[in-house]
């Protein structure tokens, strides 16, 4: 008789995603769904959609900083570099 490897709870699978320490977004987010899991929230596909929104709002975000801080580097390189 064979051993079938044990499939893992929706809960098990999202703490698994390994979040670093210093990203306190992506905790707060994974915190949350398993929040959700833990009052009954446990479907897959509702998992998912609870993570899709944040995230998407989390990259935007990080977008919108990402550009800021290249016209930051841009006006900064043309200061040093001084007048042409």
């Amino acid at each position: 008789m064979s051993e079938e490897a044990a499939v893992p709870t929706v809960a098990e699978v999202v703490e698994s995603w390994n979040v670093p320490d210093e990203a306190i977004v992506a905790a707060r987010i994974r915190n949350n769904i398993l929040v959700a899991i833990e009052r009954g929230y446990d479907d897959p596909q509702l998992v998912a959609d609870l993570a899709v929104g944040p995230l998407v709002m989390a990259l935007g975000k990080l977008e919108v900083e990402l550009a800021d801080a290249r016209r930051r580097i841009e006006e900064l390189e043309r200061t040093v570099a001084g007048p042409a």
